[in-house]
């Protein structure tokens, strides 16, 4: 089993893009976020095996937990996509769930060996040579998936903080529904989303800086794939040692899931450079001055500059078509 790749980031970062086109690659196994780890208001795995499993010292509980992780019974801590194994034909051999179970029984049944042990037997099952996890949010856990997976590669997604902070604003399933039941409040809880955009941006920032040192470790922008698609690519294909070729360049080839913009939407499968700078569109004056003032050295950290990126470049040179395509 080759090392396994995780895709982490802050949330509306773009890692749905990123996933997706890594998944393209020859022997590539696309497993969504099974939430072994997250941060401490989610119910996640642990969660999961306080409240339905018990100890795994002993080898009964072992096959229990192997046979409601598989049950796709949306159990407290078990409620994530992964768990469902949508296209994921492996999941249903009788002959996974038996090999998980001998495995873990033999392992030192930490949460670390557990996670290994799912994630390399489901890729194995079906036909493949490694797996690709997208972790989305739990920047922070990466230590701790070193720790797991000392071989594996991790991508740190990133995007420009105001556009994040638009998108998470008017995300559908996340803010639009908070409004919704509380309509009067609407203008606090985008303030709010927006505070807490600036916060996590800062936080991830910081966390960049102690980690780039390390070999298996390396951030990419969101705005580098959609104004440099090509050269980007090479570089992900280096750093993760696959071969790069042309078919990473057309994303709308590949079967894979797409998120909708929170902005406009649509379902672009394709690369989008418009949808990196679509956000001057819709927000606030204020918002702007308080996100760039308040996240300009996280930015840096972050090695991004907006005045000189080539995504905004490329935008004011597509105005005029788009203009007349509009018309």
């Amino acid at each position: 089993m080759k090392p396994p790749i995780f895709i982490d980031g802050p949330h509306r970062s773009g890692s749905t893009l990123w996933h997706n086109v890594l998944s393209m690659c020859p022997g590539v196994m696309r497993l969504t976020d099974p939430r072994f780890l997250s941060e401490g208001r989610h119910r996640d795995f642990q969660y999961f095996l306080k409240t339905s499993v018990s100890d795994l010292a002993i080898d009964g509980n072992v096959d229990k937990m192997v046979e409601l992780c598989f049950a796709r019974r949306n159990l407290p801590g078990l409620d994530t996509i992964f768990w469902s194994f949508d296209k994921i034909e492996a999941a249903n051999d009788p002959a996974l769930k038996v090999e998980i179970a001998r495995r873990i029984k033999q392992s030192d049944r930490t949460l670390g060996a557990i996670a290994r042990i799912l994630l390399e037997e489901i890729t194995r099952f079906s036909g493949c040579e490694r797996p690709c996890v997208k972790f989305p949010v739990d920047v922070g856990h990466v230590p701790e998936l070193m720790a797991w997976f000392p071989d594996c590669k991790v991508m740190h997604i990133t995007r420009d903080p105001r556009a994040m902070a638009m998108s998470k604003s008017n995300d559908p399933f996340g803010t639009a529904l908070r409004i919704l039941e509380h309509p009067r409040l609407a203008w606090l809880i985008r303030k709010i989303i927006v505070w807490f955009v600036i916060v996590n941006y800062r936080w991830t920032a910081r966390i960049h800086s102690r980690l780039r040192h390390l070999a298996n470790y390396r951030l990419f922008r969101y705005e580098d794939l959609l104004a440099e698609p090509e050269k980007t690519l090479r570089e992900v294909c280096s750093f993760i040692d696959v071969q790069f070729t042309e078919d990473l360049l057309h994303p709308e080839k590949g079967r894979h899931e797409h998120q909708r913009s929170s902005l406009t939407g649509e379902q672009k499968k394709a690369f989008d450079a418009s949808a990196a700078v679509r956000w001057q569109n819709v927000i606030p004056a204020m918002d702007r001055y308080l996100i760039t003032t308040l996240t300009k050295r996280s930015m840096k950290a972050l090695e991004y500059d907006p005045d000189t990126h080539p995504i905004f470049r490329i935008d004011q040179q597509s105005l005029p078509s788009l203009c007349e395509e509009a018309a």
